[in-house]
């Protein structure tokens, strides 16, 4: 049970270290200039690789810790660009920072094969993708078309991905599973483009018509199946209501019941025929179609059927008793027929169960929200209707039904009641994790009562005040740590992957809390660095294992081409740092006008947002995307330097360029309409700063260089 914690114990001990040093130059002390953080940050990453190399030759019982070492170098390569960014003021979140990120881990990935840089290489991907399709300095103006292209090509890229994975030519796991998760959100985006008329839609139902095929008949997988099928649910859905909303009528809504009810009756002759064909009963291609055809109708029909079949009640009752009317026939007319009628056919029978919580649900909360003529607590009736049929109907998709909107009518009835949201995820926290320590639930049963547990306690941990919120935080990050390391000695790994994510996700949340200094939350996660490796340490020396044969050190092949990636790194970071101080030490310094705000970027902290006088020029709205413009800077009143009225396109001049004494030219790119970005749109600051900046800085002193890239040297009143 110990070699399980030790690795545990590491793992969580890495991911602490490096969540210490990015909230520690995230929160951009004051005590150390430049020179020191770039120093101490570079330092921080040839220590890891030096601890990887000399760990594969001394660690023999471990040799996965030296492959862990030498993959958070690979991310503490991305934390000394950020910095550099931070230092140097460059784009804040910039594609270009991912791109740089990605580059060497990619190549890693390639020479080592290893899943890690696998999995990192593809999230810097989609990220570099992300941040130039949505920049969160500039605004960029991207068209309808160019969007709808862009979301093609990531579902045809995650399709290439998928099929490499699939057929064994990629050999990872993780990346097979996220580029599946991908290709589905980028189809789905793509079909709700307005652009080219019909042509989204069409493309997406091929697409779903061929992997649904693929699934069922090519490479059987029923997961990938029955989550094509629900997203192919969602989109109907979507077309659907967002085709009422443009066309609403009566004779609609009479049409969408008609639809509903006809999709259920269809289902159940396809899979009436599909029992006919000559497949042997219980087949894994007969239960996976019958899977897939119930989530998709069940998905379908029950929430077009009860949205329409509400409106209609609506409109006949004219608002009078309509709630109460509502909530009779959800608990007669659809529940109580599936709780006491065993022999109806499956997607009769959840189509039933869904439109009859969605009824119950809605209305009961609103008798209970009504203060004329409602009946306070009333959601409390529909509780017991739900914990009823929970008894009544053990089947595995029923209760996964009943649970979910057990939790949700529970969560939205005791908003309404009590003050905050403290105490309504409190109590839900405690019912489902308490939940899903009964023996006996079925394996998903409570993996969901997990799930809803630990997200319910982080939101409690998010919206606590005062000493509750040290309490909650602490709390959560105990029990959560307790809970992995209990999964993973009783071999439970479901178990173990939800929880881990969870506390992730923890750590993601805590660099986005502003109740709580970064510098001292990185002071914190060092400690508790400290500790996870202590006890690791300790267990690990108590048991003496033999050494592990199961993994080979990374370092012990292709040394020649690790170094080589490596020194490649260093010298990324040494160009910048040697192009950045060439234009601090011999650019011009120019004064500009600037109008800041304050966010936070998502690796490099605090930053104040910029917008100058000259990044308006009218003269650009005709020009492409991402154009190269250099702007011609002249001196003007109060020795502020204004945009000349010459600026030169991909290298044509709007007009006859007539140079003077002090002009300066700048480098930039057009991003849509009359904007332009230089790349000095962003001002970092100590952490907490912003608003003070935000109040007193008026002009930016901006240094450019020669070449013509720029660096903001500071900020000031005047």
């Amino acid at each position: 049970m110990r070699l399980p914690w030790v690795r545990l114990g590491y793992l969580l001990g890495i991911a602490c270290f490096l969540s210490a040093v990015l909230y520690f130059f995230a929160s951009n002390w004051p005590a150390m200039d430049r020179g020191e953080r770039i120093g101490v940050c570079t330092g921080m990453l040839l220590l890891f690789y030096l601890t990887s190399y000399a760990g594969h030759l001394l660690w023999k019982r471990h040799l996965f810790l030296s492959n862990w070492l030498l993959a958070a170098g690979g991310l503490a390569f991305g934390i000394c660009v950020a910095l550099l960014g931070q230092v140097y003021n460059s784009h804040a979140d910039s594609y270009l920072l991912f791109a740089v990120w990605l580059l060497p881990n990619l190549l890693f990935a390639l020479i080592t094969r290893y899943q890690p840089y696998y999995v990192i290489s593809y999230v810097l991907v989609h990220l570099t993708v992300y941040f130039y399709l949505e920049p969160s300095v500039v605004l960029a103006a991207h068209g309808e078309e160019f969007a709808y292209w862009m979301y093609l090509g990531i579902a045809c890229f995650n399709a290439l991905l998928f099929g490499l994975t699939a057929r064994g030519l990629l050999p990872s796991r993780p990346v097979y599973y996220l580029s599946f998760a991908v290709l589905q959100f980028a189809l789905f985006i793509s079909a709700f483009a307005d652009v080219y008329g019909a042509m989204p839609e069409i493309l997406y139902l091929l697409a779903f018509a061929g992997l649904f095929a693929y699934f069922l008949k090519v490479r059987p997988h029923r997961g990938f199946l029955i989550a094509t099928a629900a997203a192919g649910a969602v989109f109907i859905l979507g077309k659907f209501f967002l085709f009422l909303i443009e066309h609403f009528s009566e004779g609609l809504l009479w049409l969408g019941l008609m639809l509903a009810a006809g999709l259920v009756w269809g289902s159940v002759a396809a899979l009436k025929w599909v029992r006919q064909s000559g497949q042997p009963e219980g087949s894994i291609w007969q239960r996976a179609f019958r899977e897939a055809i119930v989530v998709l109708v069940t998905v379908v029909a029950s929430l077009i059927g009860t949205v329409c079949l509400v409106i209609l009640l609506a409109l006949m009752l004219e608002g009078e008793g309509v709630d109460y009317v509502v909530f009779c026939l959800s608990a007669g007319a659809f529940i109580a027929p599936v709780v006491f009628n065993k022999q109806i056919q499956d997607t009769v029978r959840y189509t039933l169960l869904t439109m009859g919580y969605l009824m119950g649900a809605g209305s009961s909360l609103m008798i209970s929200h009504d203060y004329f003529a409602g009946i306070p607590f009333f959601w409390t009736v529909f509780l017991l209707v739900l914990a009823f049929v929970w008894v009544k109907l053990p089947e595995l998709w029923a209760r996964l039904l009943t649970q979910l909107a057990f939790v949700l009518v529970l969560y939205f009835g005791l908003e309404s009641v009590l003050p905050g949201k403290f105490w309504p995820w409190l109590i839900i926290s405690l019912f489902q994790l308490a939940m899903y320590f009964v023996p006996g639930q079925q394996t998903l049963v409570r993996r969901s009562a997990l799930v809803y547990g630990l997200y319910a306690f982080l939101l409690l941990a998010e919206t606590a005040h005062g000493i509750g919120y040290a309490i909650a935080n602490i709390a959560f990050f105990l029990f959560a740590t307790g809970m992995m390391y209990g999964a993973h000695g009783r071999g439970e790994r479901g178990e173990a992957g939800i929880v881990l994510l969870f506390w992730f996700g923890f750590l993601v949340s805590k660099y986005y809390d502003l109740l709580w200094s970064l510098l001292h939350k990185s002071i914190s996660l060092l400690g508790l660095s400290l500790l996870f490796f202590g006890v690791s340490f300790w267990l690990d020396q108590r048991q003496k294992s033999l050494p592990d044969r199961q993994e080979r050190a990374i370092f012990s092949r292709r040394r020649i081409a690790l170094l080589l990636v490596i020194l490649l790194q260093f010298g990324m970071i040494g160009y910048q740092v040697w192009n950045s101080e060439a234009i601090l030490a011999h650019g011009k310094t120019v004064k500009l006008e600037l109008a800041p705000v304050d966010p936070r970027s998502l690796l490099q902290g605090d930053y104040v947002q910029l917008s100058y006088a000259i990044s308006r020029i009218d003269e650009v709205v005709d020009e492409r995307q991402s154009a190269r413009v250099r702007v011609v800077l002249r001196k003007g009143e109060d020795d502020v330097y204004v945009y000349s009225g010459y600026h030169q396109v991909e290298g044509r001049w709007n007009q006859a360029y007539q140079p003077a004494p002090d002009d300066v030219i700048i480098n930039g790119r057009a991003v849509g309409g009359d904007r332009v970005a230089y790349g000095i749109e962003n001002f970092f600051v100590p952490e907490g700063t912003g608003l003070d900046v935000e109040r007193s800085a008026n002009y930016a002193y901006v240094r450019i260089g020669e070449s013509g890239d720029a660096i903001v040297e500071r900020l000031a009143e005047e």
